[in-house]
């Protein structure tokens, strides 16, 4: 328990008109990740020509401290405010500010949260499809076409907001953000314009959004078999986003290939490197669906 109380003005812009539902979109919950940040900006600004039908309301910037520093976690206590949702309101400053944003963000129909990956990611969405039936639909409406399934990990803001409230959420992974808040304006501009789609598809503003075909609904992702086995020179073989089959090489270490276990979508793919036994080398998830049920 904190003997502190903490106050909090985060950046907010709002429009309501019309019946039209409630969408809540956030940026900068980790506060490096200014791609997310950026993307958020630009679509409210993309908002003052389109003819809201609904309600609108974007934070941009959620956990200011930490973009101030252009860390993860805010320095007054280095706690991961996306594992911490809801919050408490007499905890430390990262549990009361997951308080405060959980208490903004009660009622609103839809929760659209953006992130990124680091400067070497791709773009995707995560979200618990195989829990949530409005996923496989709405994730056709925001159009990424890469879909990652979560691990249900609790204390996500997203993953409260479905859970606890009923919303209907989402989150986006984007390239950029770490290291040192690098905004990937291209990937920002794309997803804002597919964001414009969604915010058509959910009638929150007025127009026809439409459905993409070409949506895959992959796996959780790998983090126990993409470690480097030895030490040496980590060369890439496909770029982040690439789709792979079973036993393509999606890197080399010293010349020997790092083959794939499985049909896969590479997430994360960094530039020629030095890597040492164990260390992290390609990010990837399977091709293959999660069932209903089975996380």
């Amino acid at each position: 328990m904190s003997n502190d109380v903490f106050s909090f003005n985060l950046k907010k812009y709002h429009i309501k008109k019309g019946d039209g539902p409630h969408i809540i979109i956030t940026g900068g919950i980790h506060g490096v990740e200014q791609t997310g940040t950026y993307t958020a900006e630009l679509v409210w600004e993309k908002l003052q020509s389109k003819n809201v039908i609904g309600e609108i309301t974007i934070y941009p910037m959620c956990n200011p401290e930490a973009a101030k520093v252009y860390e993860r976690c805010a320095p007054q206590d280095n706690l991961d405010l996306s594992r911490i949702f809801p919050g408490k309101p007499d905890g430390s400053y990262s549990e009361q500010l997951a308080h405060h944003i959980y208490g903004l963000t009660g009622g609103a129909d839809y929760i659209l949260d953006l992130h990124c990956c680091g400067v070497y990611g791709s773009t995707y969405t995560m979200c618990w499809y195989s829990r949530h039936d409005f996923a496989h639909e709405l994730c056709r409406a925001l159009g990424v076409e890469v879909v990652i399934h979560t691990k249900g990990t609790r204390g996500q803001f997203y993953i409260e907001s479905c859970e606890e409230r009923g919303q209907k959420g989402l989150l986006v992974e984007l390239p950029g953000g770490q290291p040192n808040g690098v905004i990937d304006v291209p990937a920002a501009e794309l997803m804002a314009e597919r964001i414009m789609n969604y915010l058509k598809y959910i009638k929150v503003i007025e127009g026809a959004g439409s459905l993409s075909d070409n949506v895959v609904f992959c796996g959780t992702l790998d983090r126990d078999n993409n470690k480097a086995v030895c030490d040496g020179l980590y060369e890439p073989a496909v770029a982040s986003g690439t789709f792979v089959k079973k036993g393509q090489p999606m890197a080399y270490v010293n010349g020997e290939p790092f083959n794939a276990p499985y049909d896969a979508i590479v997430t994360t793919a960094p530039p020629k490197r030095y890597v040492f036994q164990n260390n992290d080398i390609v990010r990837f998830a399977p091709v293959e669906a999660v069932q209903k049920g089975t996380i």
